[in-house]
């Protein structure tokens, strides 16, 4: 299992879910500020809202844009009993998210299952997880984020040999 942590600043429940999985995974440098003040903007084949159960479901094609941030997703399903979001879960082939950071780099992302338990503040990429800044590369079949303590976990004892960790960092300071 590899470990790293990381700093990240706390936001708001509905940016965090929709910011911090593009940005978690690739450096400690942050998502544009603005992009959190700016308008959510989603589109899809189909939606589904049950308030009696705490549910929203977008279908087909979904896209989701705020301000640099950029998701693609098959479907992606919004747990909220009681109106407090508890989970989200986007599916795909993969779900695919972007964003631009301040230092002006571009984060990416993709994994087959990205799911953001909200109480836990946990993000957990499944299938073919992959973060890229740059030439910098992370890549597990299965990768756990904690927004609380800045844990990254990656791997999966279970299937030891058959999933391995594969990361590329590249230097940030060259010598002369």
């Amino acid at each position: 299992m590899y470990k790293l942590n990381l700093t990240l600043p706390n936001k708001p429940v509905l940016a965090a879910v929709l910011i911090t999985a593009t940005f978690v995974f690739a450096s400690p440098a942050h998502a544009l500020k603005d992009d959190i003040e700016k308008p959510v903007y989603i589109d899809a084949d189909s939606v589904l809202f049950n308030k009696t159960k705490g549910l929203g479901v977008y279908e087909g094609n979904v896209s989701i844009v705020q301000g640099s941030l950029n998701i693609r997703a098959a479907k992606i399903e919004i747990n909220a009993p009681g109106g407090k979001i508890s989970r989200i879960t986007a599916t795909g082939s993969p779900v695919k998210f972007q964003q631009k950071m301040d230092d002006g780099k571009l984060a990416k992302g993709q994994a087959n299952r990205v799911v953001y338990q909200v109480e836990n503040k946990r993000i957990v990429l499944d299938g073919n997880a992959a973060i890229t800044q740059n030439n910098d590369k992370f890549t597990s079949n299965h990768i756990e984020y904690s927004i609380s303590n800045g844990e990254l976990k990656a791997g999966n004892k279970k299937a030891a040999g058959k999933s391995r960790v594969k990361a590329i960092f590249y230097p940030t300071n060259k010598t002369k």
